[in-house]
């Protein structure tokens, strides 16, 4: 079998769209083979009608892969990202001589030079290695998505960034440094993803339960999809530029679907202006403040919200509601009661909701007001909204570094870290990392749509993908005709989805049950790693007791990690804190710890679990307690 057959075998059993794409890539003609020293290839580039760059050593291309490796300091790495493959040799020395690191990612732009390597080398070694993660492309867009879905393994443990810069020759110097900064807006929006879990994770799932009658007895979304197909939706955030041109909204009424973020109803209000469907996600107390003063005018309006917004949202609100299903444990075991409601890419933010929402109902074009991402004049929302607060650039007289300064909930100024971005008029305006995570994920679904996206804001971050137009050329160019929005939407919310309500009752009751049973061996196991952990720092442990207390702990540990797996994901959404610090544990390196240190640590590992179980199933326990009353009222059907 010649190199690039095998290494295309092996490629289709692991990545077969990437072997798909390889396919259908014509080879690198501007390279030149050159047989090393050692005897074995590597290439010359030639670029742009120069002499050429090897790609590896013209002597040897392992030793050269060896020096390059040992100059990145990897001796606490557990996860490593590579930029640029190559031949594959710096890849090959990472995997024979690094075996401490648990997951390579491997980027490469080239597909054209990937397939001259596919050709000279067998790399099936490489292909085939369950540590080593392949992406192969080149818009920057695609990479932070594929690297974004590793963001939480990534986080476990110290991640190394190596560049192998020869193989990115034939790159622009403007797209390297869009994949560069793509890999670390994964890392940003990863950790900021993780921070949510870790410091709020634990009132997801209470607000679902909590949510349980109006789940049942609302329509779900998926009753507004396609409803508004090639009509013009504007979408309508909170940023500090909606004061332009908000008003300008008035003249649409009636000739394009109007939704909202729930921090921009107070403004629409306030010009006198309703929109269609306010949509509102978030879970947290602070989001009923959005609201205040404002829910006896909603009456006439439409509210799209997910089973994890915050509860009096859902109960405070007057008009009708549609709900938003979401991808989470709890809610998928409630879809084998309750007939699902429709999803949405609900995103990291509210306004990716709404966009989602107008996506989903087939608007084209897709118009966004109001949508900033960014501090430009130095606000952070429009005027007159309570969340409006100013922001200023301050600089570090040592090293010149510019931060952003905002009050804290003292009234104290606060740096936080700087982002300039590229403006609508290609100025430079500041953003922060959450803000700026939003913008990646804006450009990632406008990537995905087929409509025309229109940003009318007239102000803030420059949002790839989208036509700069002002919103009173859109609204003269597109929302023109009159649409009958009132009777669609109200069709819609009449619309209800089967529920076994019987059923559902009964299985709470289960899960109360098991959860109940779960508290208790945890509560047995805490008992027991305590005793474990006393022997074992002992001078002279018993070891008898030591390997008897072990087994004790193991058959526990069995009992909870053997119960129902949609039970065992109910507890791991909760406990999110406690498994990041198991994985933590689980992946520092043990080779440099004495055997002892390594028994105190599996010990402190599985302590850990104990906890985070004991407090995940009483509190689950109790959340599921109050679910059970909550639909004791309901009729069963």
């Amino acid at each position: 079998m010649d190199f690039y057959t095998r290494n295309l075998f092996t490629l289709k059993s692991k990545y077969p769209l990437l072997a798909q794409k390889i396919e259908k890539t014509e080879k690198l003609s501007s390279v030149e083979v050159i047989q090393s020293k050692v005897g074995i290839p590597t290439l010359r580039i030639r670029n742009n009608g120069n002499e050429g760059i090897l790609l590896h050593s013209a002597y040897d291309p392992l030793k050269e892969a060896r020096n390059f490796i040992a100059g990145y300091n990897l001796k606490e790495t557990q996860f490593l990202i590579v930029l640029g493959f190559g031949l594959g040799y710096h890849i090959r020395e990472i995997l024979k001589n690094y075996p401490w690191i648990k997951l390579v990612v491997v980027i490469e732009s080239n597909l054209p030079l990937l397939k001259n390597a596919l050709n000279l080398l067998d790399l099936s070694f490489i292909f085939s290695s369950s540590k080593v993660k392949l992406i192969l492309e080149e818009n920057p867009v695609k990479i932070e998505k594929e690297l974004h879905s590793l963001g939480t393994i990534l986080l476990t443990g110290k991640t190394s960034l190596i560049i192998h810069y020869t193989s990115l020759i034939l790159l622009k110097k403007e797209k390297f440094i869009q994949i560069k900064r793509s890999i670390n807006d994964a890392i940003l929006r990863a950790r900021a993803n993780l921070t949510t879990n870790i410091t709020r994770g634990n009132i997801f799932q209470k607000n679902i339960l909590t949510n349980l009658p109006q789940i049942i007895n609302n329509s779900g979304i998926k009753n507004l999809f396609g409803k508004f197909k090639n009509k013009p939706v504007i979408c309508v955030a909170a940023g500090p530029s909606l004061n332009k041109n908000l008003h300008l909204l008035k003249e649409v009424k009636g000739k394009a679907l109007i939704i909202c973020v729930d921090a921009a109803l107070k403004a629409m209000l306030q010009q006198g202006i309703k929109p269609d469907i306010v949509v509102s996600i978030d879970y947290g107390e602070g989001t009923r403040n959005l609201f205040k003063g404002l829910m006896d005018k909603t009456l006439d309006l439409y509210l799209a919200a997910d089973p994890e917004v915050y509860p009096k949202i859902l109960s405070d609100f007057k008009g009708k509601k549609f709900i938003i299903n979401i991808h989470k444990p709890l809610t998928q075991w409630i879809s084998k009661f309750v007939e699902d409601k429709g999803t949405l890419q609900k995103g990291t933010s509210v306004a990716h909701a709404a966009f989602s929402l107008a996506k989903a109902a087939g608007g084209d074009p897709i118009i966004l007001i109001g949508q900033d991402l960014s501090y430009p004049g130095g606000f952070t929302h429009s005027e007159g909204l309570n969340l409006r607060e100013k922001v200023l650039t301050g600089i570090d007289k040592k090293t010149g570094k510019k931060y952003l300064l905002s009050k804290n909930k003292d009234g104290k100024w606060q740096g936080r870290d700087l982002i300039m971005v590229e403006d609508i008029y290609g100025n430079e305006v500041p953003t922060d990392a959450a803000m700026y995570s939003y913008l990646i994920y804006f450009e990632e679904m406008i990537d995905s749509t087929g409509a025309t996206c229109i940003d009318a804001t007239e102000g803030g971050a420059r949002i790839r993908g989208t036509k700069i137009m002002s919103l009173r050329k859109a609204i003269e160019k597109y929302c023109t005709k009159s649409i009958k929005i009132g009777e669609i939407l109200n069709e819609a919310a009449g619309k209800q989805e089967r529920v076994k309500l019987g059923e559902l009752k009964k299985e709470m009751e289960k899960v109360i049950i098991k959860l109940n049973e779960i508290n208790f061996w945890a509560k047995e196991g805490q008992k027991v790693i305590a005793k474990l952990y006393r022997e074992v720092k002992k001078k002279k442990p018993h070891l008898q007791e030591r390997d008897r207390l072990i087994r004790e702990s193991n058959s526990l540990k069995d009992k909870i990690t053997k119960v129902e797996p949609f039970i065992r994901a109910f507890l791991e959404q909760e406990m999110y804190s406690y498994l990041y610090l198991v994985r933590r544990k689980t992946n520092l390196r043990m080779d440099q710890l004495s055997t002892k240190k390594r028994l105190i640590t599996q010990i402190e590992k599985v302590g850990i679990f104990y906890e985070g179980i004991r407090e995940a199933s009483e509190k689950l326990s109790k959340d599921f307690q109050i679910a059970s009353s909550l639909l004791g009222n309901l009729d069963c059907l």
